[in-house]
């Protein structure tokens, strides 16, 4: 397996033009054909060709890299409600829309890949059993191939967290590429000793972010493709505040461990688990953890900057978004949100424009979503004139500043202050 260690990061425009361009559209439910107008229309708005879209960025002869949301393979049993799932993953009926292009752009030339790596519980053949999406696999004049890239697959909720008892499994067939960060991590300047990824072992988590070294783990099917194309789904998150592009980027690394999730315990003891021992004694004692999920975790913001930092470390690397806001998710997410139908598809070549819209589409501040925010400052990002906005065909010139709600998404109670209202 070939490392890499980065020395730089590309700041946002890397000489490109100052001006992102973001493109919003209605489409009222998963019929196949609304599905495909709607993206349409976006596509022209965008630019592009009405007869091949994706013709200006996918030439025959690449290999194009599609990534749904597929977290999950059923709804948990351990939400407090029952909803349809299509309210937490990428409904098939928006991969399908957007393979088509694809195909369409290779002319008979190329590859399809599409692919996840998805919490680890999750039942892949469940999953390609609920949506169907494996007669794709048949559809189109060049290869199309569906992959689960998890290289450990844990067989029961009942033994999450423990390595091992994890199953191994096959993986991406075309590998993974390890990319130290180093100082550019912004975990790098911070105490790893009480750092918690996925498993209740903790040394290798630790290991992997300690000082200088900084590791990220990423498939290949993601990484080295001609073109990724990410469908995330519209989604609030209890850790993050929103889950869209860049936090979904957790699907693209393979060593699960190797993403932090918060630090073990609270405040007074350097941990970031939950706000104070009062709150952490009580969901010990209930065993309903929801460990990290306020807005005072300051470890997982930190992991989601660096998995877009890393992604784009391939400068060759053409990448676009359509967001799968037709039934979005709010409340309780990831995995127990309750169902939106607000009726929206958001495309963009760019991931980071693309987030930063949907979640004020969503009726959340991204100046109050940690991620969204360093980027921002970062990059010296001024929203009202670096990003454009076409809301259903038109331009919107006030996008950010205007009092709208556009879609009014519930958040739990920790995070009521990201909303706009």
């Amino acid at each position: 397996m070939a490392g890499l260690v980065i020395r730089k990061i590309f700041k946002y425009n890397r000489g490109e033009s100052l001006m992102k361009q973001v493109s919003i559209a209605r489409c009222e439910n998963y019929n196949t054909d609304l599905v495909s107008e709607s993206l349409d229309s976006l596509l022209i708005s965008l630019g592009m060709d009405g007869e091949n879209p994706f013709g200006a960025f996918i030439k025959p002869g690449m290999r194009v890299t599609i990534k749904p949301n597929w977290v999950a393979s059923r709804w948990r049993k351990s939400c407090n409600h029952v909803d349809d799932l299509y309210c937490v993953i990428t409904h098939p009926a928006v991969i399908e829309a957007v393979a088509d292009r694809v195909a369409m752009a290779l002319e008979g030339k190329g590859e399809i890949i599409i692919a996840d790596n998805p919490s680890i519980d999750a039942d892949f053949e469940e999953l390609m059993e609920f949506t169907n999406i494996r007669r794709l696999e048949n559809k189109y004049n060049v290869p199309c191939h569906i992959y689960d890239l998890r290289p450990l697959v844990c067989p029961s909720l009942d033994v999450y967290g423990k390595k091992d008892k994890m199953v191994e499994a096959f993986g991406d067939p075309n590998g993974q590429i390890e990319i130290n960060l180093g100082e550019k991590s912004l975990l790098c300047d911070v105490d790893s000793k009480l750092f918690r990824g996925v498993f209740d072992e903790r040394e290798e988590t630790v290991a992997s972010h300690t000082g200088e070294t900084q590791l990220y783990t990423m498939a290949r099917s993601i990484y080295d493709a001609d073109v990724f194309i990410s469908i995330p789904k519209l989604k609030t998150h209890q850790k993050v505040g929103a889950t869209l592009n860049l936090k979904g980027l957790v699907g693209s690394i393979t060593k699960k461990n190797q993403l932090v999730h918060w630090r073990i315990g609270t405040p007074e003891t350097g941990g970031d688990e939950y706000p104070d021992k009062e709150s952490y004694d009580r969901a010990y004692a209930s065993g309903i953890l929801h460990r990290g999920s306020w807005p005072g975790n300051d470890t997982i913001w930190r992991m989601v900057v660096d998995l877009y930092k890393t992604l784009i470390t391939n400068e060759h690397q053409k990448r676009f978004t359509v967001i799968d806001g037709i039934m979005g998710g709010e409340g309780q997410g990831p995995f127990c949100p309750n169902s939106k139908m607000s009726k929206t598809l958001i495309c963009s070549d760019d991931f980071l424009a693309a987030d930063i819209v949907a979640v004020r589409y969503m009726g959340l501040n991204p100046h109050k979503i940690k991620y969204l925010s360093y980027f921002m400052d970062e990059w010296n990002i001024d929203i009202d004139n670096d990003i454009a906005v076409t809301l259903n065909g038109n331009i919107k010139r006030d996008y950010f500043s205007s009092v709208s709600a556009y879609e009014d998404f519930k958040v739990i109670d920790a995070w009521k202050d990201i909303k706009i209202h």
